[in-house]
């Protein structure tokens, strides 16, 4: 795989995640109790980024501020993105070795 198309997939995944985070947390209230508990993980990162601003006395209202959700939500998928390439990456080179 060439290294465009490497750099292509990593940044469209980390914007499928980022936009899927974001819609998720904004359809997440209109969803019944049951699946509401069930899924209120996937709204982690922007649970602990509200927390922080708190603790951190910011004064950032992160669940009425749009724009904290979608970077909170950004910086989350680029971490992730990255762990999972690199976890890939070390398979990858271990079944090499083989």
């Amino acid at each position: 795989m060439s290294t465009k198309s490497r750099q292509a997939k990593i940044i469209l995944a980390v914007v499928l995640l980022t936009t899927f985070l974001t819609w998720f947390f904004y359809a997440h209230e209109t969803l019944p109790k049951p699946i509401r508990a069930a899924t209120a993980l996937i709204e982690t990162p922007v649970a602990i980024a509200s927390g922080l601003s708190h603790y951190l006395k910011l004064g950032i209202d992160v669940y009425k501020t749009p724009w904290t959700v979608i970077l909170t939500n950004f910086l989350f998928s680029v971490v992730v993105v990255f762990l999972v390439d690199k976890f890939f990456k070390r398979r990858k080179q271990k079944s090499a070795l083989k």
